[in-house]
């Protein structure tokens, strides 16, 4: 029994070969990742705040596109892209020449999906670049795609249509909303009501003709009263007194209004007087409808709830009777009722006048109501009165028509950093002004071509 313990027990010069070496490799590995830790857990921190930074700005830019222009699923994360970047650069970077490229490529796209087999040539014989797009049908919209789908293309062909107009493109751009507002199937049962109407206004300042100016008005108002049931307008689009009001409807029935009095100078007197009349009516219903709905708000008896269609804040409506106003002003100075125009105009220098200082559409309506009134006085020898008009016209303060939130002012300057230097330009600018001086930020015009995608 002892001697089978001698057998089996250790030699007294027994050494151990490997774990003293895997060992000691252990406590060498475990030493050098010590002495490397904070700077690997520094370059893990940047890579996970770099990262976050850029998903969070990306993520930024794509909800403040679709607060915009709701933008559905169904187009695909390549057309999401770059509708993005369309509506970044039309809303945010007000430089609507810019998003031609995107809308265009987005609405070719978009064609090529619903006909795999369509051929599009994207320049012409020339060489020069083709702005005509291939457009979905009404049909495919109304029975193939949804109806997110179909409000959102809609909206895309009018918001390429107006950059087409920025970009100097009549040609182009009348071709678009015409093939919008003269289809019915489109203007009356996919597009939004409001949208179509800004649609019919634009085509009313943008085309020459009065024929077509005074028909795609009256499509918008007879498409508005048909829309909103509790709208009432008689056969000569004159407001009826228990009628709804939308600010849509009050903008194309003051536009009406304006294209029969500039109509009015180009037909004979008692033509031209038919025609001022006309107007004038028009701007009076109008004026005594907001002014009803105005002093309901001012007295308590009715509130904004009352009015959904159309915004109900005083000072904004003030002004819109003030514009009201100048318009009636200048019709009657036109059909020489000078002394009641004169009046007219003053009520409006009277009413808003102190309005000025702080509120920005009071100055450019006061600058056209006190030069209609200096030249007036003028024409009717008051040289006094004239002088004081144009002492009046000079204290008007001039506001920055780029003032915007703060909101605003922080999604343009993210939307410029990454448009120009990407999403780490964000990181970027910021370390470079920790330590340096402020770098300004780059118009868009200064580093992208306007064509080039």
């Amino acid at each position: 029994m002892f001697g089978r313990a001698r057998l089996i027990s250790r030699p007294a010069n027994f050494r151990p070969l490997r774990q003293p070496q895997i060992v000691n490799r252990r406590y060498a590995s475990s030493a050098a990742l010590q002495r490397w830790a904070p700077i690997l857990n520094v370059i893990t921190a940047a890579y996970a705040g770099g990262l976050i930074i850029c998903s969070a700005s990306l993520f930024l830019l794509y909800r403040d596109a679709v607060d915009r222009q709701n933008i559905p699923f169904e187009i695909g994360v390549n057309n999401t892209v770059t509708a993005v970047k369309a509506i970044g650069k039309d809303d945010v970077l007000e430089s609507p020449r810019y998003a031609v490229k995107h809308y265009r490529r987005l609405l070719i796209e978009l064609a090529k999906k619903d006909d795999p087999d369509l051929e599009f040539g994207e320049t012409l014989p020339d060489g020069l670049r083709n702005y005509t797009v291939p457009l979905l049908s009404s049909d495919v919209l109304l029975q193939k795609k949804s109806k997110a789908f179909a409000n959102f293309y809609v909206d895309i062909v009018l918001r390429y249509a107006r950059a087409l107009l920025a970009k100097g493109l009549l040609r182009n751009a009348l071709a678009l909303f015409k093939g919008i507002a003269d289809d019915d199937e489109i203007f009356n049962y996919i597009g939004d009501p409001e949208k179509m109407s800004q649609c019919c206004r634009t085509l009313s300042r943008v085309t020459d003709d009065p024929a077509e100016q005074f028909k795609y008005l009256e499509r918008s108002i007879a498409m508005l009263s048909n829309t909103f049931q509790s709208v009432r307008i008689d056969q000569d689009f004159l407001l009826q007194d228990d009628s709804q009001l939308t600010d849509e409807l009050l903008l194309s029935l003051n536009a009406l209004a304006f294209c029969h009095a500039k109509y009015a100078s180009t037909l004979s007197r008692k033509q031209q007087k038919q025609e001022l009349n006309k107007a004038l009516n028009i701007y009076l219903a109008n004026l005594k409808a907001l002014t009803t709905v105005k002093d309901r708000i001012v007295s308590g008896e009715r509130s904004q709830a009352s009015y959904p269609l159309i915004n109900c804040d005083v000072e904004g409506l003030n002004m819109s009777l003030a514009e009201i106003k100048a318009h009636i002003s200048e019709i009657l100075w036109a059909t020489n009722h000078k002394e009641s125009a004169i009046a007219w105009s003053e009520e409006i220098v009277h009413d808003i006048y102190f309005e000025h200082s702080r509120n920005a559409r009071a100055s450019p309506i006061l600058d056209g109501v006190l030069g209609n009134l200096q030249l007036m006085y003028t024409k009717t020898k008051r040289p006094e009165e004239s002088e004081r008009c144009e002492a009046l016209r000079k204290d008007l303060n001039v506001f920055d028509k780029g003032q915007r939130s703060w909101y605003d002012n922080l999604i343009r300057r993210f939307t410029r950093i990454i448009y120009h230097k990407g999403p780490l330009g964000v990181i970027e600018k910021a370390l470079k002004e920790r330590v340096g001086p402020v770098q300004p930020l780059p118009d868009i015009e200064s580093y992208e071509d306007e064509d080039e995608e």
